[in-house]
This record gives structure tokens, sequence and C-alpha cells, in this order.
């Protein structure tokens, strides 16, 4: 997540950080943008409530508050991120903003399990007017950040469907690779170009886990997962990954 939140913000700071002349301390607010772009974001969140501190009337407070409760998400706080994106809303943002914010909060919502919650987010900037929309979020992402909600809430079909509308080309087109398909939830516990290597690492998996597997997945650049599972809930998966991280599999996780 804390690579794609550097992206996320770029179209936006660049299009709405328009500070007027009566705004104090700017160089502040510049430097707290820098240092979301290079994803250092608890640096990025001090900076940012210095400068609205001293301009608590500033015209781009919902914008600025935004970026912090994005800030939050990249730091892994949804909590924190959740009550600063409500923060921003109250404000009554428009345009852009107004969706940015909510896109955020779907993801955050999405990011503590409530799926029914951050659906509606989502479903709520799908409908949003497509220019607006367009400046705040990637059709991409937000079809990639829709499907991975619906199979949280079990929906596989409509979640596939969504996953098949990402773009085989674009930013999201390995994570979508890897998922394409899936019809519950599995443990990643590698990813290699070489199959000798996913095989050996299927080897050490199946140590520990008899239901260890190599998958193909193809693409522009073809590789090989290697995972554990089926499961029939998130939760279980997710205990699986816990459990296989202090096997000695540090970099498990739940897809999709």
């Amino acid at each position: 997540m804390m690579r794609r939140l550097a992206s996320w913000g770029v179209s936006l700071l660049l299009a709405g950080c328009i500070v007027p002349p009566e705004a104090k301390n700017t160089q502040v607010l510049e430097r707290a943008d820098e240092q979301f772009l290079l994803e250092q974001y608890g640096q990025a969140v001090a900076l940012y409530e210095v400068f609205l501190s001293e301009n608590p009337a500033h015209p781009e407070r919902a914008r600025i508050l935004a970026q912090v409760g994005k800030c939050h998400l990249g730091a892994g706080r949804p909590d924190q991120a959740l009550r600063t994106f409500d923060q921003a809303e109250a404000l009554n943002p428009q345009g852009p903003v107004r969706w940015e914010i909510a896109f955020r909060r779907g993801v955050a919502l999405r990011a503590q399990g409530d799926a029914a919650r951050a659906l509606e987010a989502f479903r709520a900037v799908a409908a949003a007017p497509p220019v607006d929309r367009g400046r705040a979020v990637m059709d991409d992402e937000l079809h990639y950040e829709m499907a991975m909600t619906l199979f949280r809430s079990g929906d596989w079909k409509a979640g596939q469907a969504e996953l098949s509308a990402v773009s085989a080309r674009g930013p999201f087109a390995a994570r979508r690779q890897v998922r394409l398909g899936l019809a519950a939830w599995a443990v990643q516990v590698g990813a290699f170009t070489d199959e000798r290597l996913a095989r050996s690492q299927e080897s050490r998996l199946k140590a520990v886990f008899p239901g260890g597997s190599v998958r193909f997945v193809a693409g522009e650049r073809p590789f090989y997962v290697v995972s554990a599972g089926p499961f029939a809930r998130y939760e279980e998966a997710q205990r699986e990954a816990d459990r296989l991280r202090v096997r000695g599999f540090s970099d498990a996780f739940v897809i999709p």
C-alpha cells in the first residue's frame, strides 16, 4: 500500500496546491507535500499539522486533511485515517477533492474489515461525474479496490467481474493477474520468475502446511506464485498467514 499512496497523491498535489498569498509559513506545506511523495508519512503528518494550526481558515483545508488521512493509511493506521477523512468531509469539499476523500474513506473502511460501508463509498465514487472522478482516482484503482472489497464480503463472482475490468497492462496489472480466477482465500508465501525456485519454496511450505502449491501466472512478465490454501473465510487465512510468518515465511500475506 505504501508505494501506491505516493502515486495516489501526485495529481491532486499538482492540481490543487495553490497557496493564497495571505497563508502563513507556506514552505511548511511544500515540505509536507515533498515528504508525502517520499513516503515519509510521519514527517509529512507533523508538517501538515503545523501548517493547519497556523492557517485554520485556509481554503484548501479539506485537501490538506485528505493528505493527512492518506499518510495515516500509508502508515497502516486506518482508524486515524478515517477520523481525518471525516474532518475533511465535514468541510463539504467539492470537485475532485470530494471524491478523493470518499474513495480513501472506502480504502480505510476495507482495511478495518467494514466491507459493507467500503462498498457504499466505492459505489458513490463510481457514480460521480467522470471528469471529477478521473482527477481523483484512476479507473483501474477503483475497479481493483472494489474487487478486493467484494471478495472480502464473500461475493467472489462480482469481485472477479470488477477485477477483469482492471487493465492487463496498467499499474495494477500484476496484482490483477495474481488474483484472477481465485474463488477462495489463500496465503501467498512467494512469487518467482524461476520455476525451480518456486518448487523449492513449495517444498519448504509443504513441510509445515500440506496444502501448499505453485500456480503459474501468465502476463507480460510471467511468474510462479507459491501459496497455502484454499481457505473458506478470511479470518482462517489470516491466522495461517500469522502462523507461517512465525515459521519463517516472513513475506506471507493473504490473497486476494
